[in-house]
């Protein structure tokens, strides 16, 4: 009999009136996307490991080859050895992340020894098509000044910029795909793809920018100095046509600017002045900017074949790159 009964009133207890049942199955707790994404320490961590073991291992190699190269004695075998070891170096990183990212271990070693895989965005292994791709991807991380990385410390998935190219993610190796993709479908707070791409535009922009300013400055400032070199240069010629007339008129050469009906004031400025030497040279001499201060041109006179006269330009002190026009062919 399977009937229960009170012991003071003797009333049947029966099962349905219970209030206490006992639960059918274990409730599962929310799974927290912290515990399933590897983090950016461990990432870097990993990479460091990485990099120890690598270029240990490529620093042997390449003193051997180096070693090759030079007891051949030929130097273009040791220049060419330079840029072959060079292109040896990046083709072996590329392949040494691609071929263990897409293993059955699903990492490197140092990502082995810090317990985080690379996975898709469904927690499905990457073929060695799609690690060889993301490891390409991360020359554009790489590109970014490495800040590309730091991404890996703000984005919702943990991802690098190099993981948000190639869709994949870092997760700790005790989660598999059904957790992956249900943490992939509610990731926690983090940076929106409006941020990424503006973090990314930033990180592309200064650079770029700083390149465009590194260029563009000395060539505007060559520029502008070339520039008030021809303007001196232009005002040396006028007084030139006046000295010109006044020797062929007279058959001598002034001992003034006022004799050849020249005004002193026009021959100075704020950057240069010009003085009236013997002979009937002319001396262009520059005091600033700072890298004209101290230069000098001399305008020679000399008789040419019409009984007229030819000035020859003589630089003193005076990059050739500034040099105006008429002075370059000399």
């Amino acid at each position: 009999m399977n009937a229960s009964f009170c012991l003071n009133c003797g009333a049947s207890l029966s099962q349905a009136n219970t209030p206490y049942q006992p639960p059918t199955s274990q409730a599962q707790p929310p799974m927290a996307a912290g515990f399933v994404y590897g983090g950016f320490w461990k990432r870097f961590f990993a990479y460091f490991i990485d990099g120890i073991i690598f270029n240990f291992t490529f620093f042997m190699i390449a003193i051997w080859g180096f070693g090759a190269a030079a007891s051949l004695n030929d130097p273009f075998a040791m220049s060419s050895s330079v840029g072959l070891i060079y292109l040896f170096y990046y083709l072996s990183w590329w392949m040494y992340y691609a071929l263990q990212e897409s293993s059955n271990a699903q990492a490197t070693i140092g990502k082995r020894a810090l317990g985080i895989k690379v996975v898709d965005m469904n927690g499905h292994a990457l073929s060695f098509a799609h690690a060889a791709g993301r490891q390409a991807a991360g020359a554009i991380t790489a590109f970014t000044l490495l800040i590309g990385y730091l991404l890996a410390a703000f984005t919702k998935r943990k991802q690098a910029l190099h993981d948000l190219i190639a869709g994949t993610v870092i997760v700790n190796n005790n989660f598999g795909p059904n957790q992956i993709v249900e943490v992939n479908q509610n990731p926690p707070a983090g940076m929106s793809v409006g941020g990424i791409i503006a973090v990314v535009g930033l990180v592309l922009i200064i650079p770029i920018g700083g390149i465009i300013a590194m260029v563009s400055v000395p060539a505007y400032h060559d520029y502008t100095t070339r520039a008030k070199v021809a303007s001196a240069t232009s005002r040396a010629q006028q007084a030139q046509a006046a000295i010109s007339i006044y020797a062929l008129d007279t058959g001598y050469w002034p001992r003034n600017f006022e004799q050849a009906k020249i005004s002193s004031d026009d021959m100075r400025t704020s950057d240069y002045y010009i003085l009236l030497e013997p002979e009937g040279v002319l001396s262009l001499n520059f005091e600033s900017p700072e890298s004209l201060a101290g230069s000098q041109l001399l305008f020679i006179p000399e008789l040419d074949n019409d009984g007229g006269y030819d000035w020859r330009c003589q630089p003193v002190r005076l990059e050739s790159r500034y040099l105006p026009s008429v002075c370059q062919n000399n």
